[in-house]
């Protein structure tokens, strides 16, 4: 796909103008959630996120210990 020259696209100053214009316009139709339901995700990732770390960890020192036991450490 061949690239128009700048000349060819029109000045630039409308475009950005257009630009920020149609940004607003989606802002405006997303549902932002509420405090409750930020809370509560927040929440929820700061578990799970605390869950897998314990998980890995874990998992990371069962495999060292059955390192050392093959390795003969």
């Amino acid at each position: 796909m061949m690239k128009r020259p700048a000349q060819a696209r029109g000045p630039i100053m409308p475009r950005i103008r257009t630009y920020f214009r149609e940004i607003i316009s989606e802002l405006r139709k997303v549902v932002w959630p509420t405090r409750e339901e930020t809370r509560r995700l927040t929440v929820m990732v700061i578990v799970v996120a605390g869950a897998v770390g314990i998980l890995l960890g874990v998992m990371d020192y069962a495999f060292t210990k059955l390192m050392e036991a093959i390795m003969g450490a």
